[in-house]
């Protein structure tokens, strides 16, 4: 129990998520997700806005959504909020064959002793043992002498660059560690490396705790502005959450922090500003300028994350407001700057960031897909989490499945494709995505045309367990894929080719990896032309990050990358509005 103290007429949603009170939620309190219900342990008056989200039996419960109460009087408030467990891709399907060019190497060092007739000091005694002009920090200089004089003047001197980042006792094993970090908006995948041996020690992934603000940018933008600390609590959630997977990796591990010298972060532009505390405003607000787009790197502890106390975190370049250092690693691990063939890359989130080229022009655009494709926004939507229906196909009975072979709980964005492509297969929505009455589908088996119904007086589709696909889910949907479909047709206009000249389509990213290509294409999210070229390619932004911590080499072929990439406004763009158009049918 937690007594909280609030001003009257404040939002209870507000409330609690300024006290670090954990709500489910898709949309920051903007009442429109329906998933912040709480206990409350009175009867208020309830609009019939919040209804339309609430069962009957829940609504004689008192349970309240917690973005439409105005506290007006003390409430006792229990949050059914719980933790999901949820599919989350870390593994890659990429094969990582990349040489190492690390930028750090520890090695064993015998230092010249001091005599009276050497009386150096202290840092020309270490410069001399390494070889070559190097740096040192003010930290490691403050107890040097001490240091070399407790280990006999010999040590293990990690270097990186042309610092030195660690002076510690000689051991018979040297360790260097480091992190890549995908850093997504719904999820967080950590890979943790041997950076002298190049092989990965431990994998951690995780759901994103900023989801508490909203499961968009936006959302999440507009909480950092209009909250005084929202910039603050947005990035010590990101930290604090950081430095677990940190204690988690070195626990498990047997290691010590001081041993991880250096973490390469990637994310969309908003995660990555956020990271470091650096304000994202203006990406949410015309032009949409960021802050920031060139690769950042900063000591760890300046944006509080405990590894060693002089390591790094180095953040990819981004091409813009909307393509972020995610886009650039998934560019670079799969090579695509590389290709002589034409090659289309596909990364469908909250936002559908998308890259088309070969060796010679690359060009990248963003479609503000929003987050239909994760759950969110959809009637009984959620996200990979378990219970979710993922995959549906009417010719099997049962013709759903589960994640974890639950109970099914909600449906997640691969399973709201596969059964909106069921849906148009059988007849039972037509290509406007219009719903059909029972009496208009013709040749469907009888128990599934029973399952056409309304639910809340929308016509609607039962699966299971109260489990609806509703029209206005069916229309978010359309929304959504027709934003990506009108990006990569403005963009084969803008190269000028022909679609069938493409020869690969990298789907990358959780729902790239779990949707069925086949369903994509029957929806329209993808040209029909596309068929057979599409490849799965997991987590390749947690791929380039990998290859741009163990080298240097592809580190500086990701700030290339930033150059090389040209990038199209789609919102201003003169064909948008007819190629949104067009796409909004099935």
């Amino acid at each position: 129990t937690k007594v909280i103290e609030a001003n009257e007429g404040e939002n209870l949603f507000h409330i609690l998520v300024r006290n670090g009170i954990k709500l489910n939620n898709f949309c920051g309190g903007s009442r429109i997700c329906g998933q912040c219900k709480v206990i409350l342990n009175e009867e208020l008056d309830i609009s019939d806005d919040e209804k339309y989200f609430l069962t009957d039996k829940e609504i004689k419960n008192n349970v309240r959504l917690a973005c439409f109460v105005e506290i007006d009087r003390d409430l006792e408030v229990k949050v059914l909020s719980e933790e999901q467990k949820a599919k989350i891709l870390t593994k890659e399907n990429n094969l990582l064959s990349i040489e190492s060019h690390p930028r750090i190497k520890t090695s064993t060092v015998d230092i010249r002793r001091p005599t009276l007739n050497d009386q150096r000091d202290y840092v020309k005694r270490i410069k001399e043992a390494v070889g070559g002009e190097i740096e040192i920090p003010l930290e490691l200089l403050s107890n040097l002498p001490e240091v070399l004089e407790e280990n006999d003047y010999k040590v293990n001197i990690t270097i990186r660059k042309n610092e030195i980042i660690s002076i510690k006792k000689a051991a018979s094993k040297q360790y260097n560690y480091g992190i890549a970090l995908d850093i997504g908006t719904t999820t967080i995948a950590a890979y943790l490396y041997d950076l002298d041996e190049g092989k990965e020690v431990d994998v951690y992934s995780c759901l994103n705790p900023q989801r508490t603000f909203g499961a968009d940018v936006i959302t999440r933008i507009t909480y950092s502005i209009s909250n005084s600390q929202g910039l603050y609590q947005l990035h010590s959630a990101l930290i604090n959450k950081i430095n677990e997977i940190v204690e988690e990796f070195c626990v498990k591990n047997s290691i010590d922090k001081s041993d991880i010298h250096e973490i390469v972060a990637v994310g969309n532009p908003t995660m990555i500003h956020f990271l470091l505390n650096v304000s994202s405003k203006n990406i949410a607000i015309s032009p949409y300028v960021p802050t920031f787009t060139s690769k950042i790197e900063v000591k760890a502890k300046e944006i509080g994350i405990n590894i060693n106390k002089e390591g790094y975190v180095i953040t990819l370049p981004l091409i813009s407001s909307y393509v972020g250092a995610d886009t650039v690693a998934a560019v670079l691990a799969n090579k695509i700057d590389q290709s002589q063939e034409l090659c289309l890359l596909v990364d469908i989130g909250t936002n559908g960031e998308m890259v088309l080229g070969n060796k010679d022009n690359l060009i990248a655009s963003s479609a503000a897909a929003g987050p239909a494709f994760e759950g969110a926004g959809i009637t009984f939507g959620l996200n990979g989490a378990e219970g979710a229906i993922d995959h549906v196909d009417f010719s099997k009975r049962p013709f759903y499945t589960t994640i974890g072979n639950k109970k099914a709980k909600g449906i997640c964005g691969s399973g709201i494709v596969d059964i909106i492509s069921e849906l148009l297969k059988y007849g039972i929505v037509d290509i406007t995505g219009r719903f059909l009455s029972k009496e208009e589908v013709k040749n469907v088996p009888v128990d599934i045309a029973e399952r056409i119904t309304l639910y809340k007086d929308e016509p609607a589709f039962l699966i299971e367990n109260g489990i609806y696909v509703t029209q206005k889910d069916i229309r978010q949907i359309q929304l959504a894929k027709s934003a990506i479909l009108a990006g990569i047709n403005i963009m084969i206009k803008e190269m000028g080719i022909d679609v069938n000249e493409i020869k690969k389509v990298f789907l990358a990213g959780g729902f790239g990896n779990y949707i069925l290509p086949a369903s994509a294409i029957t929806i329209g999210l993808l040209p029909k032309e596309l068929q057979g070229k599409i490849l799965q390619v997991g987590n390749s932004a947690g791929v380039g990050a990998i290859m741009a911590l163990l080298s240097d080499k592809e580190l500086e072929r990701a700030i290339h990358l930033q150059s090389k990439i040209s990038y199209i406004e789609l919102s201003t763009h003169e064909d948008f509005q007819n190629e949104f158009v067009k796409g909004m049918y099935f």
